[in-house]
């Protein structure tokens, strides 16, 4: 049972540190960094990092807490629950910024009511529903073809325009 609960402990460490260091993506700012707004871009990333850093930090205390391999399970399911409703929010939140610039109001009305959906999802499988929705609006709102991804000119932005990536692409 020991062996068990080791392997599967081990399983988990370098689960969360793959997925961690995967996950990791400092805020970039839209500006280029320079003197102007270092100051600003550096308390941003400082800001990101101690989010990560606090957020690792309860992870292993949980982790350290759990008494049996069920507990266990069930604390790397909450975590990785909450790292993908994170995800989800941000690429909400980034659709939404390229809806408001292309003038979309309906849409965008959509994707702030899914991101509530989002926040009180309770499942995986809630989260996979809540995506299928998102797609939905962003067809509808012409920024995905199914499973075709758009065409790209010589410069590499679609010819009509940016888009959201479809479901099929590695970015998805």
């Amino acid at each position: 049972m020991r062996k068990v609960l080791a392997a599967l402990l081990a399983l988990v460490v370098v689960g969360v540190v793959a997925a961690s260091a995967q996950g990791f993506r400092p805020a970039v700012p839209k500006l280029e960094i320079n003197e102007s707004n270092f100051e600003d871009v550096k308390a941003k990333i400082l800001s990101h990092l101690e989010e990560r850093i606090e957020d690792l930090q309860k992870l292993k205390e949980d982790v350290e807490n759990a008494d049996s391999a069920d507990e266990l399970k069930s604390v790397m399911e909450e975590h990785a629950l909450s790292r993908a409703k994170d995800m989800t929010l941000r690429k909400i939140d980034r659709a939404i910024e390229r809806l408001e610039s292309s003038g979309n109001s309906d849409a965008v009305s959509e994707l702030e009511s899914l991101k509530d959906k989002v926040s009180s999802a309770t499942s995986m499988e809630e989260l996979r529903q809540i995506m299928e929705e998102f797609r939905g609006i962003m067809e509808d709102a012409g920024f995905m073809k199914e499973g075709i991804p758009p065409k790209m000119p010589c410069g590499g932005m679609p010819e009509d325009g940016p888009r959201m990536p479809n479901a099929n692409s590695a970015n998805a």
